[in-house]
């Protein structure tokens, strides 16, 4: 859901992924407890969007508890407040040309983001204290209304899962590394997505190289990354359809 949101253009359908986005962290218990024990300051919304200039973005709060806070009831505020997305997202792309999406995109890059990650990294720091990242046929199983993570084993891995593993491995470092030259050489305006996208690929890359299957934040970010340039790819260029091949591959693989 995060995703759909980060990649949205249109202002209404934004608006739409954005409520979405906010009902379902308050409706997710784990993800609840996250908000609640971070959400340590009441800011007044309604007077920051009011009084802020149409050309000034947001001060966002440099403390990362005061950080998760602000983004989380300014989304809170915008959903239940406007009807379209564009209200908040105004500042972010003031220069010449410039149409909504754009500032949609930027707004979500530099404030949502933000909260995405330190979402993902605490459920991540989750996993590594019960283990389920080192566990390959461990599932995370929700349970009560405080947040408890519990994970189960479901089996041992056969011989076949792993060789299909090696070879899964292997078909995506093959697109992996033609992907990471292909977005080399190509000419995205948005440098950003596209070092990130870089970044992100050759920290797959490196994974299998060394002889590792790569953590699922490692792919879901790849994958993220690579679904925010994939827009703005022309269909039938190389580098489209090494894309889809390689968002393809990604999401067959079982951790």
């Amino acid at each position: 859901m995060a995703g759909d949101l980060l990649n949205a253009q249109d202002t209404y359908e934004a608006m739409r992924l954005a409520t979405r986005f906010s009902k379902y962290i308050d409706n997710e218990p784990i993800l609840f407890d996250f908000i609640t024990k971070n959400n340590v300051v009441n800011f007044d919304m309604k007077e920051i969007i009011q009084s802020r200039g149409f050309n000034v973005k947001f001060d966002i709060p440099l403390e990362v508890n005061e950080e998760i806070a602000f983004i989380y009831q300014l989304l809170k505020y915008t959903t239940e407040n406007f009807d379209r997305y564009d209200t908040v997202s105004r500042a972010y792309a003031m220069y010449r040309g410039a149409k909504i999406s754009d500032s949609i995109r930027e707004f979500n890059r530099e404030v949502v983001k933000l909260l995405v990650n330190h979402i993902t990294d605490y459920l991540e720091e989750k996993a590594i204290e019960l283990g389920i990242d080192e566990k390959p046929n461990a599932k995370v199983l929700v349970q009560g209304n405080v947040g408890q993570l519990n994970f189960t084993e479901t089996g041992n891995i056969q011989a076949n899962q792993q060789n299909n593993s090696q070879n899964s491995n292997e078909e995506l470092l093959s697109l992996a590394k033609e992907i990471i030259t292909a977005l080399k050489d190509a000419k995205i305006e948005n440098t950003a997505d596209k070092e990130d996208a870089i970044d992100f690929v050759e920290e797959a890359t490196n994974s299998i190289e060394a002889g590792n299957q790569p953590k699922p934040s490692v792919i879901r970010r790849a994958r993220e990354s690579l679904s925010k340039i994939r827009p703005v790819v022309e269909d039938a260029s190389y580098l489209a359809m090494q894309i889809d091949k390689f968002v393809q591959a990604v999401s067959n693989i079982q951790f």
